[in-house]
């Protein structure tokens, strides 16, 4: 597994803990609120927080099955492999 993995890796685990508590504590004011339902406010922080996280997931998953396509596997150096 190359570095770039371990560190995309890595981000994903802190996306997915971010959102998670992100989504408890809107649950949590939801419940203690006494209103029915979530907040305008609270539905577009969760829209928000799960559309960023897949969106930067997205791009790398999209990334590496690109770069594996074109055969350009090269350790996340640039186009040239970091050759000059």
């Amino acid at each position: 597994m190359a570095l770039r993995d371990w560190v995309a890796l890595a981000l994903a685990v802190g996306i997915v803990t971010a959102v998670n508590l992100v989504a408890f504590g809107v649950v949590y004011d939801a419940i203690q609120s006494g209103t029915p339902g979530l907040s305008d406010n609270a539905t577009q922080v969760l829209t928000s927080a799960f559309a960023g996280g897949f969106g930067v997931i997205g791009s790398y998953i999209g990334f590496k099955y690109g770069s594996q396509a074109n055969g350009r596997d090269n350790g996340g150096h640039g186009i040239d492999g970091g050759a000059t």
